[in-house]
């Protein structure tokens, strides 16, 4: 118990720390705003820390990958969102309004913006660049997930699991993981346009919570790193990624009701998880 509770002291610390240096200097607005990527090493970082202190090391298995969850890792997160979210911005905004340059233009080209990099491309290559920028977002962001996921999935909760049993194990680490996001959400590290911080604050935790009880699932079930990291990049990079391609639809606060309204959706598909298919069977 001694060690999950210098872990936990200590990648709070790192949370507070990096978001303090964030948040003082102008927030989403610093020019230290880069830093928000150290965030997701900082899990890593802190298992070190007490691996080098304490000989207490994460229980990953890098050697192991099952084929036949990554569908779900895949998409689980992503399919859940999208159908709980999309309908609700249809209705709310009276239909889906996406970007302008999303339509063909008259000479039967779509003129993408000139920060894309993109130029005028046909259906077939707005399509490929679509799912290109798909598929690296995801490689990309699953790749700093494992850093963040040796930490949580690979160190914390095996621990608590040993401790409390395998579903309070896991709702304790969400508990506990969606806690150590509100720094970042208070500096600015996490940040939505038209939405103070104190709001993210107060709703944000809900979703990351939700995930949390999913990627707890998924490594109770596989003790794959690999696994759970590619659920993890493909929440954080496709959980809202047709959303991505939406004009603003300047009601930040509607958004966020939408959002909420998602994070209630994964999380009843958490608790249906946990207590339809136990952990415990391999």
């Amino acid at each position: 118990m001694r060690g999950i509770l210098v872990y936990v002291t200590t990648v709070y610390g790192l949370s507070i720390g990096l978001s303090l240096i964030v948040g003082l200097t102008g927030g989403h607005d610093s020019s230290l705003i880069g830093l928000a990527w150290v965030s997701m090493f900082l899990p890593a970082v802190a298992t070190l820390i007490v691996n080098s202190t304490m000989n207490e090391a994460p229980l990953a298995r890098w050697d192991y990958l099952p084929l036949s969850y990554i569908p779900v890792a895949l998409f689980l997160i992503p399919c859940v969102l999208h159908a709980t979210m999309l309908p609700l911005m249809a209705i709310i905004h009276h239909g889906l309004q996406w970007q302008s340059w999303l339509v063909a233009q008259a000479d039967g080209v779509y003129h993408t913006p000139d920060s894309r990099g993109w130029g005028a491309l046909t259906l077939p290559e707005l399509a490929a660049h679509i799912a290109l920028k798909a598929v690296v977002g995801l490689l990309v962001v699953s790749a700093l997930a494992v850093f963040e996921e040796i930490g949580w999935r690979a160190w914390l909760l095996p621990r608590l699991v040993a401790r409390m049993g395998a579903r309070r194990g896991i709702v304790i680490t969400s508990v506990v993981w969606a806690l150590w996001h509100v720094p970042f959400q208070l500096s600015g590290i996490q940040h939505i346009d038209g939405v103070s911080p104190t709001t993210l604050a107060l709703t944000l935790p809900l979703g990351t919570l939700a995930v949390g009880l999913i990627l707890g699932w998924l490594w109770l079930r596989t003790e794959s790193i690999w696994l759970v990291a590619i659920a993890h990049g493909s929440s954080n990079n496709w959980g809202q990624y047709a959303f991505k391609y939406l004009e603003e639809s300047g009601t930040p606060d509607k958004d966020i009701v939408v959002l909420c309204m998602g994070s209630l959706a994964l999380l009843a598909t958490g608790v249906v998880l946990l207590w339809r298919w136990p952990t415990d069977e391999r």
